[in-house]
């Protein structure tokens, strides 16, 4: 018993470093988002494609996409609010 609960929580340790790297990965690519609107004078928030993403998301997952799409969205207006020098 204890030897697989312990090989779960090693799976689980796996599978969070996974998520944590997917999420880095995810803000690296909405900086470069935030940098091309900024350039191109965008708005950072974009009502029709927050739609489009949500739609299908139910109970925790949309809960964890809203928190994502909050963060993401205040990297983006931080971006945008950065003077060009």
């Amino acid at each position: 018993m204890k030897n697989k609960l312990e090989d779960l929580r090693k799976r689980i340790d796996a599978i969070d470093g996974s998520i944590l790297a997917l999420l880095a990965k995810r803000m690296e690519t909405v900086k470069k988002i935030g940098q091309l609107k900024k350039k191109n004078n965008i708005p950072a928030f974009d009502e029709l494609r927050w739609q489009k993403v949500i739609k299908t998301k139910k109970g925790f997952v949309k809960k964890i996409w809203e928190i994502i799409h909050k963060e993401a969205l205040k990297v983006e207006l931080a971006c945008a609010s950065k003077k060009n020098i």
